[in-house]
C-alpha cells in the first residue's frame, strides 16, 4: 500500500530534512510513500482534495499559521492524520482541537521522527474506517461514515447531516441507498436516508435522531424501515 503524505513547510532546509527522513524510513522499512510538498498552507487549502493519509504541518508560517490551516482541513477531512512540526511546544496543546495525532519538535531528529511515523502508519493500517467523499462545487470533503446522522434530498441536492456539520452535493438518494444499505442505513421516506446507529427512538410515524431532529416515516416505508431498524438493533445487542 502506498501512503500519501503532504509536507507543509515554508523553510527549505526543514522541508528537505523531512523528505530525507521519509526516504530513509522507506529504505529501512520497505514502506511506500507518495509525497507532495507545499511551502504555504494556502497552496494546500486552495484546491484541497482529501487524498492524504498523513499531513506534516509546520505551525509558524506566513499568510496563515498551521493551526488555523489544520482547523480548515479538519472541517473538510475527518480521516487524515495531522502531525505538527514546531519549535514551540506550547502550540502542541492546541492540537487536541483538531484531533492531531502527534507533534515533532524542531530541529527534527530521525529517531523521534521514525518512531512517530511508525505510530502514524499503524493508525493508517488499522483505521479501516468507511468514509464518504462529498464533492460540492470546486471543493471535496471526506466524512467518516459513522458520523453521518442522516441524508436528505431536495431537488437532487443531497444534504449530509453529520456530527461535525452539514455537507451538500448533487446526486440521487436511490444510488446512496444501494451503496449504504449494508452499512446500517435505511430509507424512512422518499426524502431521508437514515443512519440507524443515530436513531434515538421510534414512535408511530415519528423518528427521533441523536441530534434532536424529528423525521417523518412515510406510510410506504413504514414496514421496511421498522424491519431494518429491528434487524440492526438486534444485531447491535
Amino acid at each position: 500500500m502506498t501512503v500519501h503524505i503532504a509536507i507543509v513547510e515554508d523553510e527549505k532546509k526543514a522541508q528537505d530534512t523531512l523528505r530525507q527522513y521519509l526516504d530513509r524510513f522507506s529504505s529501512e522499512n520497505g514502506a511506500s510513500f507518495q509525497v507532495d510538498t507545499y511551502t504555504s498552507p494556502v497552496m494546500l487549502l486552495e484546491h484541497y482534495r482529501p487524498v492524504y493519509d498523513i499531513i506534516y504541518m509546520d505551525i509558524q508560517m506566513p499568510d496563515i499559521n498551521g493551526m488555523a490551516a489544520a482547523k480548515r482541513i479538519r472541517a473538510m477531512d475527518q480521516r487524515v492524520l495531522l502531525i505538527f512540526v514546531t519549535s514551540l511546544t506550547q502550540y502542541a496543546i492546541e492540537g487536541y482541537e483538531v484531533n492531531a495525532l502527534d507533534y515533532i519538535v524542531k530541529p527534527v531528529k530521525y529517531p523521534s521522527f521514525a518512531m512517530k511515523l511508525a505510530k502514524a502508519l499503524w493508525r493508517v493500517d488499522q483505521s479501516g474506517e468507511d468514509f464518504l467523499t462529498i464533492a460540492s462545487g470546486s471543493s471535496t470533503s471526506r466524512v467518516i461514515l459513522r458520523d453521518v446522522i442522516y441524508i436528505e434530498v431536495q431537488d437532487h441536492l443531497l444534504t449530509y447531516y453529520t456530527l461535525d456539520g452539514t455537507y451538500s452535493e448533487f446526486g440521487t438518494l436511490g444510488k446512496l441507498e444501494k451503496a449504504l444499505s449494508e452499512k446500517g442505513f435505511a430509507r424512512c421516506s422518499s426524502c431521508y436516508l437514515v443512519n440507524l446507529k443515530h436513531v434515538r427512538g421510534l414512535k408511530g410515524y415519528s423518528l427521533y435522531m441523536d441530534n434532536g431532529t424529528e423525521l417523518r416515516i412515510s406510510q410506504p416505508k413504514k414496514k421496511s424501515f421498522s424491519a431494518a431498524f429491528s434487524h440492526w438493533e438486534g444485531g447491535e445487542t
